[in-house]
């Protein structure tokens, strides 16, 4: 049996878990809903960073204060809840400031900060098992950290200040404490500050770049972008596309409404499949 190079070996989730994500239906609400959901009928303007450092400012500020207010009702105090989890101190940066970022969408905010604090909490209770804990507790937060990173990898939830939320679930006495407690918290956490990024990103801003994924997300769930090169003097991977369709496509990238094609000799990585992706729906939505 043939046993794959480990530097070979890539574990895709969004296969699997795509064919159940439906395809953003927001371009169908009223205009003023879906722009607070993120959504643009036309190219929005570039903004200068005077304007960027504003409203930075106005972002971090109100949802760092949303959580701090929440968090100060008696029944979240009465479990010696922190005023706010410090992670999301750093996540105001990302989710105010680079909201163009991959590392900022909802789907990196939420679920890379819940899944760190999963980590955190699941790692600081194997370690509580050890009467030495507090001997040991630099140990537990370097391997949650470590352990946090790999499964955002996997899972595509990047969110660098998520580290933090799993760091602390371990090394913090006043976090790890809440056991598991905690991780109602930090999805609560992460939820204010999306609905308050979604708010106050799209005055003037555009957030988010995708819910989800930037991939396709339609019916078919079969790739659409398509080599170019010739095979058995077919274009396209359905066998639909011949030479002589008029087009020189050796060089081109060529985008339409049901398909993109590519030369072959051009490899993408997830992100640049992601920004054509987006460019074939904006032509889709007319």
């Amino acid at each position: 049996m043939h046993v794959p190079d480990a530097k070979d070996v890539d574990i895709d989730i969004d296969q699997y878990l795509n064919r159940f994500i439906p395809r953003s239906r927001i371009h169908r609400l009223p205009l003023p809903i879906a722009r607070f959901l993120g959504y643009r009928a036309h190219p929005r303007k570039e903004l200068g960073n005077v304007i960027i450092a504003a409203w930075s400012f106005i972002g971090a500020f109100c949802g760092v204060a949303l959580i701090e207010g929440v968090f100060m009702n008696p029944s979240i105090r009465a479990h010696g809840a922190p005023l706010i989890i410090g992670s999301f101190g750093a996540a105001a940066i990302l989710e105010y400031n680079t909201i163009e970022s991959p590392l900022a969408q909802p789907r990196n905010c939420i679920f890379g900060h819940f899944l760190s604090a999963l980590v955190g909490v699941c790692v600081t209770k194997l370690f509580e098992l050890n009467p030495d804990f507090e001997e040991l507790r630099w140990l537990a937060g370097a391997f949650s950290v470590g352990l946090a990173s790999a499964v955002m990898v996997v899972t595509k939830t990047i969110h660098p200040p998520a580290g933090a939320t799993a760091l602390l679930a371990s090394v913090d006495s006043t976090v790890s404490h809440l056991g598991w407690y905690l991780l109602p918290l930090v999805l609560l956490s992460s939820v204010l500050t999306a609905v308050s990024a979604l708010i106050i990103n799209n005055i003037q801003r555009q957030w988010p770049v995708y819910w989800w994924t930037p991939a396709d997300l339609s019916k078919g769930r079969s790739s659409d972008i398509e080599s170019a090169a010739p095979k058995d003097n077919k274009f396209s991977l359905d066998g639909k596309m011949s030479h002589d369709d008029g087009y020189n496509r050796s060089q081109d990238i060529i985008i339409t409404t049901d398909r993109i094609i590519i030369p072959e000799h051009i490899y993408l990585v997830g992100e640049e499949r992601g920004v054509l992706e987006i460019l074939r729906d904006r032509l889709r939505e007319g």
